[in-house]
């Protein structure tokens, strides 16, 4: 079942970032954070409510909340590691950089976790990494000589570029293990919530979710005090945006809960497949055709860790 959720959250993923787009021409970087995550939590405690209807409250543990805190924090830095990483090097090399994450949380899964993947997963998850490469690496700009060149210079020289996005690769490593860590710790001190299926991935995003939405309104508060003005102008986009951040999260969450990390991360990564998909024949856009090499890669990494 893992597996349909991370192809749910990655899919779900593109749509989210779509209206992310269409916000991000309106309003400041950090107000389109904001709405990703102040408009998803009146969804994730509604669900959490109703999923957890009929039964105890749950008893939250200190590792949950410190677990929780890894998750939240893990995530809003990582946001802004990549962002940063963008000022120093191309959004490509930038997102391939970052996206080392596939193969960074298999290896702490193994070592730190105990997750060890199978001969075919290890595979699968090298192959989607290296599929998400050549989609970013060929769409960006230039030969593919000299992009490739131009990589592994930043590779070589680990420059602060390189050193940003890989951070920001790393740091969402942590945030996976954190949201992981907050439901094993909601099912060992809550047994009777571990056999219904959503409802430990629901109360993990509301702690989580709660936490960005308090840090990100303190840090606007403070360097935007204007920006909280045009929500009700974009109310109806902001909604959109939160609706299908909860739907992504939820899955994302509950992929966590019943799969393997660096499985759940490796499958989601048919979000750049989609994106490919949706540039070639919703935009018309004939240079994502360079990408299709890579989209098959991912294709293939996928069906590799599915069997595996």
């Amino acid at each position: 079942m893992w597996y349909m959720f991370a192809l749910a959250a990655g899919s779900l993923q593109v749509v989210r970032n779509a209206a992310s787009r269409r916000l991000a021409g309106e309003v400041s970087a950090g107000l389109n954070s904001w709405a990703r995550f102040a408009f998803n939590l009146p969804w994730a405690l509604a669900f959490a409510a109703l999923v957890s209807h009929g039964l105890p409250s749950p008893k939250l543990s200190p590792g949950f909340f410190v677990a929780c805190l890894l998750g939240g924090v893990g995530q809003l830095l990582a946001n802004v590691a990549l962002v940063s990483a963008f000022r120093y090097a191309t959004f490509a090399e930038s997102i391939v950089l970052h996206k080392l994450e596939v193969v960074l949380t298999a290896l702490v899964g193994a070592v730190l976790f105990g997750e060890m993947p199978g001969p075919l997963g290890w595979v699968g998850i090298v192959v989607c990494a290296l599929g998400t490469a050549a989609i970013n690496l060929a769409g960006a700009p230039g030969s593919r000589a000299m992009v490739a060149t131009e990589f592994a210079r930043r590779i070589v020289r680990l420059d602060r570029g390189a050193r940003l996005a890989l951070a920001a690769g790393g740091l969402l490593v942590v945030a996976s293990f954190g949201v992981k860590r907050a439901m094993v710790e909601l099912a060992e001190w809550n047994p009777e919530h571990a056999s219904h299926l959503f409802v430990l991935p629901a109360h993990a995003l509301v702690w989580v979710t709660g936490i960005e939405v308090l840090l990100l309104t303190a840090a606007l508060g403070v360097r935007e005090p204007g920006a909280f003005r045009r929500v009700p102008r974009h109310m109806s986009t902001m909604s959109t945006i939160g609706l299908t951040a909860f739907c992504s999260s939820l899955c994302w969450f509950s992929a966590f809960a019943t799969g393997i990390v660096a499985y759940v991360r490796a499958v989601g990564q048919v979000e750049a497949v989609l994106a490919v998909a949706v540039g070639l024949w919703g935009f018309r856009e004939r240079r994502t055709l360079r990408q299709l090499p890579g989209a098959a890669l991912i294709v293939v990494g996928v069906l590799l860790v599915v069997l595996g």
